[in-house]
């Protein structure tokens, strides 16, 4: 199609007026001009917007669909209001008590720069609020009390906990898998200038995003109907009071992918890895671990062992959620067809 003066002009020769530029308009600039496409065209479709000459030339790209899970990669669309609740990495080991040292702490301090409030706390046999797989970790049955050194930023959006068998890194302010990646590799690094355990026991990422309020009643339209269980699906003045779908998919030898979802009342969680809230919500969480122990901890595998689960997470979530959810949360126009990264 062609777009010029205020109207497109499609290879088939229908013509349809382009109404003037709006505020989160998707838009294109052609020198001092901003030409304007429908938004309702933003919601069914992608466009590879070219200039020629004077004019625009708008080539339609259907939107991908992705008809079943699979573990090949597909890229990453940049929802800039993401309903990501909460990200986790944890990698579990051998007892290494080095790790919790005073002089180990000074180290990793001095590694992660960025994590600069520090805090120590002894435990009676959990590390708190370090969830693997669902399951609050548990220190060794021997050692109790126990040592977890907690590093954060200032506004405690970030936290890496340390333990002398497993270290965690959790976020509620995700930006990239690349950003995400990059902070579990100098985790990594910071771990073996201390000590490097002798083996990993477990490996595992895991993304939960949650949606409340008024988007809770689009979940049928937001994701595939078996995750969406059965909200608004029954008819008042019936109330569904909760509803969740649990599935365990074998990704690859000792691999494993959990994916959970459904609805949950007020102050209602199935896990204690995310805080319930104040209202209804409807949540979407998915895990990916291993479940063979024994491998080396070498940070250059294991941080590609955990771009790979992540790039596995996101293949699924591409593959729950539709173009819906999609458009509802990428929050700003992408100046050319699908802003990739």
């Amino acid at each position: 199609m062609t777009t010029q003066c205020g109207r497109v002009s499609t290879r088939r020769g229908h013509t349809v007026a382009v109404p003037a530029p709006q505020r989160g308009d998707f838009g294109v600039r052609l020198g001092s001009r901003m030409l304007a496409s429908p938004p309702a065209w933003r919601r069914t479709q992608r466009f590879v917007v070219r200039p020629v000459g004077c004019e625009v030339q708008c080539e339609v790209m259907e939107a991908q669909r992705i008809p079943k899970f699979s573990r090949t990669p597909v890229d990453e669309v940049h929802l800039h209001r993401a309903p990501l609740a909460k990200v986790l990495m944890q990698v579990q080991y051998s007892r290494t008590p080095q790790l919790v040292t005073d002089s180990a702490e000074a180290l990793i301090a001095e590694t992660l720069g960025r994590y600069p409030v520090r805090r120590r706390q002894v435990t009676a046999g959990v590390v708190p609020n370090v969830m693997i797989n669902g399951q609050q970790l548990q220190l060794p049955g021997s050692i109790t009390p126990g040592v977890a050194l907690a590093f954060s930023d200032p506004k405690g959006l970030w936290k890496v906990t340390f333990t002398e068998t497993a270290v965690a890194l959790e976020t509620n302010d995700y930006g990239t898998r690349d950003d995400f990646c990059g902070r579990s590799a100098e985790i990594f690094a910071a771990i073996a200038s201390v000590a490097l355990p002798p083996v990993v026991d477990r490996v595992g990422i895991r993304y939960i995003d949650r949606l409340t309020g008024a988007t809770v009643e689009k979940v049928p339209t937001y994701v595939i109907p078996e995750l969406a269980t059965l909200v608004a699906r029954v008819e008042p003045p019936l109330w569904l009071q909760h509803s969740i779908v649990e599935s365990q998919i074998e990704i690859g030898t000792d691999e494993r992918m959990l994916v959970r979802s459904g609805l949950l009342p007020a102050g209602g969680a199935f896990d204690p890895a995310l805080p319930p809230v104040s209202e209804p919500s409807w949540v979407l969480d998915m895990d990916v671990f291993t479940t063979q122990a024994g491998f080396a901890f070498e940070p250059d595998e294991l941080s590609q062992r955990l771009r790979r689960y992540a790039e596995t997470v996101y293949a699924f979530f591409r593959f729950a959620t539709t173009e819906a959810f999609q458009d509802a949360h990428r929050g700003e126009p992408a100046p050319i067809a699908g802003e990739m990264r």
